[in-house]
């Protein structure tokens, strides 16, 4: 006779976000949406999804995006959910 036996593994995991702080007096507003802009890295980490993923919304024109001079994109996070709640 075979014995066998299962195993249930669980993982716990957490996520930490740190909003670095703008050298930007005041901050960036959405032309259309006039809500506060985000940096592409911190509404990529916010909506779980990869950098490469905003990037390619910003290249499509699906979300509203604005680039600094110092090459930054800041993304507006209303237009994020928006083009993500059609994709999905």
């Amino acid at each position: 006779m075979k014995i066998t036996r299962k195993t249930n593994v669980f993982i716990k995991t957490e996520r930490k976000f740190f909003v670095a702080r703008q050298t930007v007096n005041e901050p960036i507003c959405c032309g259309q949406c006039a809500e506060p802009m985000t940096p592409a890295q911190i509404s990529a980490d916010f909506f779980g999804i990869s950098s490469r993923t905003i990037y390619r919304l910003v290249e499509s024109e699906k979300i509203h995006f604005v680039e600094t001079e110092a090459n930054e994109i800041y993304v507006c996070p209303v237009s994020v959910k928006r083009a993500l709640e059609t994709i999905r």
